[in-house]
């Protein structure tokens, strides 16, 4: 079997070096405690991977897909606007000289999302505006962007009205993408943050040792991992509770 590491979810290229040495420094200390560990990163998620060491994943397939493939080892937390302790929120985002103010003001509106099994660009947001309807989908229309940098730019070039951007990647936009044309308008409900992961039957108490010895040694703050909390599997299973009788989006 061979051992495999993933890091996708916050993978911007600008960030790639800092991943690589948080990696590093797990992998190390992985090794030291006598696991197998992977040199370098793979792309991809591999979740379902039988040889998977470690990797990140959004809380919503997590509780709705994957809890039978992937162990839960820690929840991190970031000291970042919009995330509080383990939790985090998503921005509500419009151009700056778009007539929206308000979640309100969005009805009918094109909503650009990274996909539809996400928690911070469609879940978070279907909770949102669920109070503002009438059972039905609020939004006109929807566009799939991929990936929260893309909903970012739709939305700045004009080809999307709105978007719900997680908080980290909001703070990533603003150090490495031009949103000054882009204002919130609304921060969601907060969520618990991006669980670090194995496979199931993995190394959680080493992993969890590793994570915390890098984070002493400066390797977390670079790619926004200040310290750790311990994962609740009922904090994220109440995620699909939180939306169970919202509409779709659009």
């Amino acid at each position: 079997m061979t051992p495999l590491a993933t890091l996708p979810m916050y993978d911007w290229p600008e960030i790639a070096t800092a991943q690589t040495a948080f990696w590093g420094a797990i992998r190390d200390g992985l090794r030291a405690r006598r696991i197998a560990a992977p040199e370098a990163l793979s792309q991809g998620t591999g979740w379902r991977e039988p040889g998977l060491v470690f990797s990140q994943t959004c809380g919503w397939p997590w509780a709705s897909t994957y809890r039978d493939a992937l162990d839960l080892v820690a929840t991190p937390v970031s000291a970042l606007p919009g995330c509080d302790g383990d939790t985090y929120s998503s921005m509500v985002i419009v151009r700056a000289d778009a007539p929206f103010d308000t979640l309100a003001d969005l009805r009918g509106a094109r909503v650009a999302f990274n996909g539809m099994e996400s928690q911070s660009g469609v879940h978070t947001l279907r909770e949102a505006v669920a109070p503002l309807g009438d059972g039905a989908p609020f939004f006109g229309q929807g566009i799939l962007s991929g990936a929260h940098r893309e909903s970012i730019r739709a939305v700045a070039r004009g080809a999307a009205d709105c978007a719900a951007i997680d908080a980290i990647c909001w703070a990533m936009a603003q150090r490495f993408e031009p949103v000054d044309d882009l204002r919130v308008i609304h921060c969601t409900a907060p969520a618990p943050a991006l669980p670090f992961v194995t496979r199931r039957g993995g190394p959680v108490a080493a992993l969890r040792a590793a994570l915390e010895d890098a984070i002493a040694g400066g390797y977390g703050e670079p790619v926004f991992v200040h310290a750790l909390a311990e994962p609740d599997a009922a904090r994220y299973d109440a995620l699909i509770a939180r939306v169970v009788d919202a509409p779709p989006l659009f």
